[in-house]
């Protein structure tokens, strides 16, 4: 039996768990980024100014 006959090992790469994990990342990072958008959009819309009849200081 030849050496050549002896497939070697499948070489692990590393570069398709690192793009996975910022495909991820940046996608996690969106969902924050427009939840917090949202949040503040929410918040400004609910604000009500001092009725007209309140004392003017």
């Amino acid at each position: 039996m030849s050496e050549s006959d002896n497939p070697s090992p499948k070489r692990k790469y590393l570069w398709p768990w690192l793009a996975a994990a910022a495909i991820v990342v940046f996608f996690a990072l969106a969902v924050l980024w427009v939840a917090l958008a949202a949040k503040k959009v929410e918040e400004q819309r609910d604000f009500s100014p001092l009725p007209s009849s309140a004392p003017a200081r």
